[in-house]
This record gives structure tokens, sequence and C-alpha cells, in this order.
């Protein structure tokens, strides 16, 4: 499997005002990065470009020159955690680390507990911020995100299918039952600090690959290897 799974992301706008002299400052990216933790520990309404210039260790200015508001500072805060994982699940994808079509869809759920921090806030502040006003483009990241991630997964179980690794189902309600998993996993583990994130995420799969009908390689090997010890003492 060579082919890129991930989609090109949108030139940047044009940045708005002079940016300042003398002193650099952290780039868009990182503004973003920073004002997504904010907007995730506070409510959108309550946080300010002050706060985030403060947070950032910019005078708001710096924040404007990148931004042209808070609601469009909002969207790409959304959209750099979106990105950030597709980006890490496209290069094991397109590298020589997986096998099949399961292996790519475990890396997948691998990639929410390596962001899980950034994708449920995510989550959080786009429930937070549910029918605010001036914020509505918002949402269409993050249904892009779903629609693309929908996409992923029934490609890959396809692949599966078609490989004979996978049993014949519904890619469509396997991938929403897939999706719909991680989001439960990403709540939980928001709310609950003791939540053990990698075990869940460990049994979760383990349970799509039964339903899957798929035969890990450590099970297939220790099933050949008892029925060979079998065949040894039954001549």
């Amino acid at each position: 499997m060579t082919s890129k799974i991930g989609k090109p992301r949108k030139k940047p706008a044009p940045k708005l005002g002079r940016p300042r002299t003398g002193e650099a400052g952290p780039g868009p990216t990182e503004l973003a990065q920073i004002a997504l933790e904010l907007f995730a520990e506070k409510h959108f309404a309550s946080v300010s470009i002050r706060d985030i210039g403060r947070a950032a260790n910019v005078n708001s200015s710096m924040l404007y020159y990148y931004f042209k508001d808070k609601e469009a500072l909002f969207r790409a805060a959304i959209e750099t955690a979106i990105d950030e994982a597709f980006q890490l699940f496209e290069t094991f994808y397109t590298s020589d680390r997986h096998e099949n079509a399961a292996d790519a869809i475990g890396e997948w759920f691998d990639v929410h507990v390596t962001l899980h921090k950034q994708l449920r806030n995510v989550i959080k502040i786009s429930l937070d911020c549910k029918g605010v006003i001036g914020v509505s483009d918002a949402e269409e990241p993050i249904q892009r995100f779903y629609r693309h991630e929908n996409e992923i997964l029934q490609k890959l179980i396809r692949e599966g299918m078609r490989d004979g690794i996978f049993r014949k189902v519904d890619p469509s309600a396997v991938a929403t039952m897939i999706s719909t998993i991680l989001d439960g996993v990403l709540a939980r583990s928001f709310f609950l600090s003791d939540f053990d994130m990698p075990r869940t995420v460990r049994e979760a799969k383990d349970a799509l690959w039964q339903h899957l009908g798929y035969s890990t390689p450590s099970k297939t090997n220790h099933r050949e290897a008892r029925k060979s010890a079998n065949g040894r003492r039954h001549p």
C-alpha cells in the first residue's frame, strides 16, 4: 500500500496586519495549539484573544497578524489537531511498518492514544460551541474529520475483505462503529483521570478482530504450535 491517505491542506490565508519587528515569536501552528488547550480548559465565550496572547507570551497584535479574529483562531485550533492526526497516520500508512489492512486499522486506534489530549480537546470545545453564534463555520473541520475518517476505514475494511483476512461485513457500519468507539474512549479519558486508555484500546481492537473474523499473527502462531504439538502426541 503506497497511496497517500491524507488530503492536501488548504493554502493558508494571507497574513493580516504587520508582524512584530525584532522579536521572534510562536508561529500560527503553535498559537493554534495553545488556543486549543485554552478553549478546552474554559468555554469558548470566556476565552479572549488577550488570554491566548498571555498564554503564548505574545502581544495580541501578533495573533491578529495570523488570524482575522477569535473565530478564525478557533477553527485553526481544531484543524491543527485534526491535521496532526491524519499526518501521523499517513506517516505509518505509507511506510513499510504494516503488512495488511488490520495493521493499518490498528494504527488508527494507536494514533488516538498518541494524540488523545488534542483530539479529546477538539471534541470538548466542539460540544461547548454547538450552536454558539459566530462559530458555526468551525463545525466544518469536524465534519471533514469524520468524513475522511470514514473513507479511510471503509477503504481498509474493503481491502481486508478482498485479501481474505476479514469476513464479509458492511464497511460503512463497521467504520462508524470504530469511530464511535474511539469517540467514547476519548470522552471517557477526559472525565476519568484513572482511565486506562491503552488497555481499553487493546481490548477494543481484540473485539473488532473477533467481529471481523481476523486472527492476529500471535493467535495464528499459537494455534499452529498447538496443532503441531497434538500431532506429535498422536501420530
